[in-house]
Parts: structure tokens; sequence; C-alpha cells
């Protein structure tokens, strides 16, 4: 039966008539910006997805390494929310945490107020087993009615220990894999560092201790990511041998077909002149979702009466976007800068950014000669290795000059930063 909701053609083929409905009020994703995509609002991302996937079944622990504003949160949210290949995942930020005990015990409270972790029978059992000497350490835990509730008794105790409890327990009892997603681990340990190196360090330590524990490694995974990079970070503090076991996974900004998908998903039912592509293409260069998202919210404000979407009408949108307006949506670029590095190394990677601004390219002798300036000579290389990692610039390897990732942020640069 055809209802009013659809609408419908009628093909006469073969001696039979073959009818195509069509919904007239297709899902449409909705252009959120600022906030991690869900739902119907995320856009694939098959290749990330897939890659994760793959290094989980082969039983890695994961570092997502990206640029800022490439979609990592989202795409451990989608996991979260569609528990890929059977998997049960939880999501931890631990962005504002400073010292390790809060880390572990907010890493207990989320995974034991958890729904399929409060409610395991397997784990309800392993708990009221007197024999079970391992959880009779966990202090964090009680019965509480159907469920496990997190005891905010603020007693001294090692949380760390409790937790390594917990997940020595859970991969003893537990069939199905639990994968723990650390979103701002990065600056967690940037957090803990600032108190204390040591400390920083012997957190990352006991951290890798956790993951290749005989009985934990069996049934639970680690994802770490955040919008700073895992590996210069742990550089920073002479570190590395506490993640040289964490498989790493890029998540590369999109392709420009996929850019171009997006773009159109994010204006269906608007009419997209082929001059509107050629524009985005050609102003566009990195493709990050983000940039799109503002793109389109622009046009959709400058073109409310739904005129045609033309390249005229794409350039006047993203000239918008470089306005005082939009300003907030970048200042972290630059803000990021003034956290990150402290005197002489904030020194030349504001240069470094306002020369390449101006001039367009830099070659490998000019970033030296700036930092003989800055009298950074001996980590220059290291600030623009974070100033790689974090999205601001690449090196083209064939005509070996440094360049912005985005042409759009370069003419903020230049505007607002120069």
């Amino acid at each position: 039966m055809l209802t009013d909701d659809n609408k419908f053609i009628a093909i006469f083929f073969d001696n039979k008539f073959i009818v195509i409905i069509f919904d007239k009020n297709p899902i449409v994703m909705r252009n959120i910006i600022g906030l991690p995509a869900r739902g119907n609002s995320f856009y694939q991302r098959d290749r990330e997805i897939e890659k994760v996937s793959r290094a989980l079944a082969n039983g890695n622990n994961i570092q997502i390494t990206a640029p800022r504003r490439v979609g990592k949160t989202s795409i451990l949210w989608y996991l979260l929310d569609n528990s890929i290949d059977g998997r049960h995942y939880i999501y931890i930020d631990t962005e504002s945490i400073a010292e390790s005990s809060h880390f572990y015990k907010k890493m207990l409270e989320v995974v034991l107020n958890d729904p399929k972790i409060s409610l395991s029978k397997k784990l309800k059992a392993a708990i009221t087993d007197t024999g079970n000497k391992i959880f009779q350490k966990i202090k964090s835990i009680k019965l509480f009615n159907a469920g496990i509730e997190f005891n905010h008794d603020e007693t001294v105790r090692d949380y760390c220990e409790e937790f390594q409890n917990f997940l020595t327990v859970y991969a003893a009892v537990e069939d199905t894999e639990l994968v723990l997603l650390i979103d701002e681990f990065p600056q967690t340990i940037e957090n803990i560092n600032k108190r204390d190196t040591e400390s920083a360090i012997s957190f990352l330590q006991r951290k890798r201790e956790i993951r290749i524990d005989p009985v934990i490694s069996q049934k639970v995974r680690f994802i770490y990511t955040g919008s700073i990079g895992l590996n210069q970070t742990v550089s920073s503090i002479n570190a590395t041998a506490t993640i040289n076991d964490l498989a790493s996974l890029e998540v590369e900004p999109l392709a420009e077909e996929e850019a171009i998908d997006l773009f159109r998903k994010l204006l269906t039912g608007r009419t997209i002149h082929d001059s509107a592509i050629t524009t985005l293409r050609k102003v566009l260069e990195w493709y990050i979702p983000f940039h799109i998202q503002l793109i389109v919210q622009e046009i959709i404000r400058i073109n409310d009466n739904r005129t045609m979407i033309t390249g005229e009408i794409v350039e006047k949108a993203i000239e918008e976007l470089l306005s005082l307006r939009y300003k907030n949506h970048f200042d972290h670029y630059y803000s990021r800068l003034k956290t990150h590095f402290k005197g002489n190394a904030f020194k030349y990677a504001d240069l470094l950014l306002k020369q390449l601004a101006e001039k367009r390219t830099l070659d490998k002798k000019d970033t030296l000669e700036l930092a003989l300036q800055c009298q950074q000579e001996d980590e220059y290389k290291l600030i623009i290795e974070n100033l790689m990692y974090d999205g601001y610039i690449h090196f083209d390897h064939t005509q070996k000059i440094y360049l912005f990732n985005s042409p759009i942020l370069k003419r903020w640069w230049e505007r607002f930063i120069c």
C-alpha cells in the first residue's frame, strides 16, 4: 500500500510493472560544529574504522594520531555507539586530570558505572565469591541493589592497583573483549608533567605494565588519542620506551571525493552548481571535516533563499570565515602555541608561522636561519615536528618546501596574527 508519506514511479519492464518508492523525507545529515558527530551526523570513515578493527583483532593497543579537527573523537564515539565487532567500548575523557591517582579513580568510576559492567552476572558472581582474593582488594566496589556503585570514600588508597585488579578479574571471567577509549590522554601527561616530570614518567611506566599484563592483555585493549600528539608529548620527557608497545594508526583528512560527498550531504535539498565544487577544491586543498562544516554553515546563512549554490557563493562563504565573527573558531590554533611552547620555543614557532603565512613557502635553510635568530638550533626540528603533527604545516618532499596545510588557515594567520 502506498501512502502520502512517499512518492513513487511505476515502470513497465519485462511484461511487469515495477514500482520504485522514494522517501519524501530522507535522513538529513546535521551540520554539528565543535562537538563530535554521532549517529546520522557522523560521516562514515570506513577506512579508519577498518584500521582500528584490524589492529584490535591482532591484539594491539592503539594510539590514534591525527591533527586537530580531523574527527578523532567522532571515530571513538562511532566505535562506542556501534559496538564494532562485538566488543564492549567505554569512553573516558581525561583532559582535566593532573594526578595519577585521579586518573585511575576516574577510570574506575566510569568503568564501574557502565551498565554492561554493573549488570554483569559473571562479575557479580566474582565479587560475591569470598574466595576471590583479588576482588576483595578492590575497595571502590560495593554491591548496590542490582548494580555496582562507585564508593566515593576519600580514604587514601592505590586506585591504580584497584583498577589493575578489576581488569584482571574482568579478563578472567568475561568473554567479551573490553576496549577503553581514552581521549585527551596526552594532555593528561602534560598536566602531570607540569607538576613533576618523574611522576609523569612513573605514570606512563605503570600504564605500560597494565597493558602488557599477561592476563589483562587477553581481554582488555586501550585506545589513546587527543588533540596533541602522544609521541611528541612522551618524547619531550624522554620516555618513548613507555609507549613502544602501542600500534600507531593515523587518521588522515578526507580524500577529495569524500570531502565533496560530505559537502553535498550537508547541503541536501539544495542545488549545487559544478563551479561550487571546483571552487571548493581550489580553496580548500586540506579536507578536514571541521572546515567543510564551517563553509556549509556560512553558505546556508548567506544563501537562505535557497538559490543555486555557485563558486561565487562558496568563495564568499570562505571570505566570511576570515571575519571577526568566526575568530573564535580559529583562535585555538594560536592559543595552542602559547600553551605548548615556552620562551624561545614559542618565539620560534610564532616567527616560523608568520613567515610562512607571509611568504607562502619556506625551505629547510629558511627554518634553520629562523632557529638561529631564536636560539633554537638544537630544538627547532622537534618544534617543526610538533607543528606538523598538530596540523599547522606539512613538508612537500617534491619541492622540498614547508607550507601551511590549509590555505584557509594561512589566510587567517596572515590577517589576524601577522
